[in-house]
């Protein structure tokens, strides 16, 4: 998948996302704090929700990407707008229908083609009438399993929101029986799954040692001192340090250990975000699909310099297909990245722009770009404190 045009507002919340254009490869979105940046990727998170069933208050949206098979798609949607309901627990389904929000509109194009028109009392898809549908849940999710419109679920299960923060979650994996049922997978099938990655990565680990290797590779260059990795069974663990209701909580789970040259022990406890962190992306680079849209809010957090550096590196110079879509503050980030990969994010009152380096005139020199960035965003003081 390869998002191209994207519009989207939320009257709930009361902000717009006027459109912006993508590139197939690399998107940096930089501006200051409060600008929208993170508002981009909650967007781009809602429509595959939306695509699996999901209704939201007051959204619309205008999209337009390629599928794998290079099939150009243009989905346009919007819900009601209701006042904020209050879900009470153990409420019927009939219930819980009753307070979500229904289509207003919904039409989606291939190739400039129309082949869905819906409006609150019709659906028209491939030129015939359908039956009575759902009227608060997608057409993507209704008619998922049509030819036409199977690629755009399919796109949109590619969208992947990095969260790799270097926590327990990460560092764990567990519990194990649950991931046997995924050892017959080929690398390819691996890729494609919606596992986890940390669960990806085990897996991996288990039983594709050639791709693992590649990825301890990446990881031993950036810190040298680590000379392996695994990931092992916790039962296999001398546990006595560890408190008795931790180990009962992991006694399914397998846990990450790295070992430093000259050093007999096995790490686990002491591992550090930042590598953890940078372990998970260079997963992330080696084991999600062809086609997939990778999403990284303040990519800059728990990563030390040389982690910056090689991380950035690998994403530039990969020859995998996959789009990134990145926000960042980092002076060194912004500066490693060619200007032709910036998108300029500024915001006035509720409504969120981005812009291209050259509608500002910005040197494509990077010696010279990131202090004409820092005069620009000048220009746009309006912020908050949280995105």
């Amino acid at each position: 998948m390869k998002i191209k045009k994207l519009e989207y507002y939320d009257k709930e919340y009361e902000w717009k996302l006027e459109l912006v254009e993508f590139l197939p490869n690399l998107n940096l979105l930089v501006g200051i704090s409060g600008a929208g940046k993170t508002s981009i990727l909650k967007a781009i998170r809602s429509l595959q929700a939306i695509a699996t069933g999901e209704s939201l208050n007051g959204v619309g949206w205008d999209v337009l990407f390629l599928t794998d098979e290079n099939t150009e798609y243009r989905w346009i949607g919007e819900f009601e707008t209701q006042e904020s309901q209050i879900y009470i627990s153990g409420e019927d389904e009939e219930s819980k229908e009753k307070n979500r929000f229904k289509i207003i509109q919904e039409n989606i194009y291939v190739n400039n083609d129309v082949i869905l028109d819906r409006t609150e009392n019709k659906i028209i898809f491939d030129n015939k009438q359908t039956p009575k549908l759902s009227p608060v849940t997608s057409i993507v999710e209704l008619l998922s399993q049509e030819d036409k419109i199977l690629p755009i679920r399919d796109a949109f299960k590619k969208i992947i929101f990095s969260q790799s923060d270097g926590d327990l979650e990460n560092l764990f994996i567990g519990p194990i029986y649950r991931l046997n049922k995924y050892d017959q997978l080929n690398i390819d099938q691996l890729k494609a799954s919606n596992i986890p990655i940390e669960d990806k990565l085990f897996i991996a680990y288990q039983n594709h040692p050639q791709v693992f290797q590649q990825i301890k590779d990446s990881f031993t260059n950036i810190f040298t001192k680590v000379e392996d990795i695994k990931i092992a069974s916790w039962k296999s663990i001398d546990s006595t340090n560890i408190p008795i209701s931790l180990a009962n909580l992991l006694r399914d789970a397998a846990v990450i250990q790295i070992k430093e040259r000259g050093i007999n022990q096995w790490i686990i406890r002491n591992i550090s975000s930042g590598m953890l962190k940078s372990l998970m992306f260079i997963a992330e680079l080696y084991l999600s699909s062809e086609g997939s849209v990778i999403l990284i809010d303040e990519f800059e957090n728990s990563l030390g310099v040389n982690c910056l550096n090689s991380i950035t590196n690998d994403i530039l110079l990969s020859n995998y297909d996959r789009q990134y879509i990145i926000t960042s503050h980092h002076p060194y980030i912004i500066n490693n990245i060619s200007p032709e990969y910036w998108k300029i994010v500024t915001r006035k009152g509720s409504t969120i722009t981005v812009h291209n380096a050259e509608d500002f005139h910005i040197s494509p020199t990077r010696q010279k770009a990131f202090i004409e960035l820092i005069n620009v965003l000048e220009d746009f003081p309006e912020g908050i404190d949280n995105e």
